[in-house]
């Protein structure tokens, strides 16, 4: 069975405006996103560009927007009809390949490392495991920023709010039971209290880590 791809294209050196370019692929059953752009990619067109590593939806860069919706190429079934296009919010380097060099940048000042204030009073240690399934469920964050690309605070503020990905990775330590620094003033520093509460990181999130429940609670503490 022939399948359709409308795939976004974009070379900033040879293209004055993004446009989307069609591809016949052969469907079957089973197949991924990443399986039908490898497809194109080895069949038709050598030149198209997109991010993967793991194909097993552990390493987060292969996100994009499939019939405008944020997925995992590489965990996202195929369909015969699809349209392919980048994350938003983000700048496009070519055709499906987002600038993850900003959030590079800014990553360094989360400080994601444990910071011990003191050795622990127990070998082993008792920890909440109430606070610890919220740790456990920030711990599940890939990075793949999905979730960036649906953010309406971050699309109107990317400058004061550092989105729900970084706050995602900044409540694995918050909710850190051996967590000696204070990860609320962090939070602030990093926006939070923009947040609009209106949930779209969460439905996009493929791994369960629920962003807008952490920040919600997150807020709901610092007061």
């Amino acid at each position: 069975m022939k399948g359709q791809a409308r795939i976004f294209r974009y070379n900033p050196f040879l293209d004055r405006e993004p446009y989307f370019e069609d591809f016949e692929y052969d469907y079957s059953s089973g197949m991924t996103v990443l399986d039908v752009l490898n497809q194109i990619r080895e069949k038709d067109d050598p030149a198209l560009q997109y991010s993967y590593c793991c194909r097993n939806g552990h390493c987060g860069v292969c996100g994009v927007k499939v019939n405008g919706k944020e997925v995992l190429a590489c965990r996202k079934s195929a369909e015969p009809v699809l349209e392919i296009g980048p994350l938003s919010n983000v700048q496009v380097l070519k055709d499906l390949v987002i600038d993850r060099e900003d959030y590079g940048l800014a990553r360094p000042q989360l400080r994601l490392f444990l910071e011990r204030q003191c050795k622990a009073e127990t070998e082993p240690e008792r920890i909440d495991m109430e606070t610890f399934e919220m740790f456990k469920m920030a711990s599940r964050c890939i990075e793949c920023m999905c979730c960036v690309s649906v953010c309406p605070a971050f699309r109107e503020k990317p400058h004061q709010f550092a989105g729900p990905m970084a706050l995602a990775l900044l409540a694995r330590h918050y909710f850190d039971p051996r967590e000696g620094m204070s990860r609320g003033l962090m939070a602030r520093d990093e926006g939070i209290d923009h947040c609009i509460e209106c949930n779209l990181c969460s439905e996009v999130c493929r791994l369960g880590v629920n962003p807008a429940k952490l920040i919600r609670i997150m807020k709901n503490e610092l007061g």
